[in-house]
């Protein structure tokens, strides 16, 4: 019986309930440096409110440069809307 009841407890903990200080020498739990614009990997659109990954953008600008518009610098929010109001949302 204590074997069943000590299988259950570990299966219950998920390695989440260790929050907070944990003694002298674990450390403080701070994130060291907060995120930049260059660790973003996903951009909102404003003209469709959808979500895009660099792979999918790169799919929709391949279809506005092929429609005839003109090279765009950079992977920006301002380029995805661009694109998208000219090229069309139904990705």
């Amino acid at each position: 019986m204590n074997i069943l009841r000590y299988q259950a407890f570990t299966e219950s903990i998920s390695g989440t309930e260790m929050i907070g200080s944990m003694g002298p020498n674990y450390g403080h739990p701070v994130l060291g440096t907060p995120p930049s614009i260059t660790d973003v990997t996903v951009l909102q659109s404003e003209v469709d409110g959808r979500m895009y990954t660099r792979e999918e953008y790169d799919e929709v600008y391949r279809r506005y440069l092929a429609g005839g518009g003109e090279p765009l610098t950079g992977y920006t929010k301002a380029n995805l809307d661009r694109i998208l109001l000219e090229v069309g949302s139904d990705n």
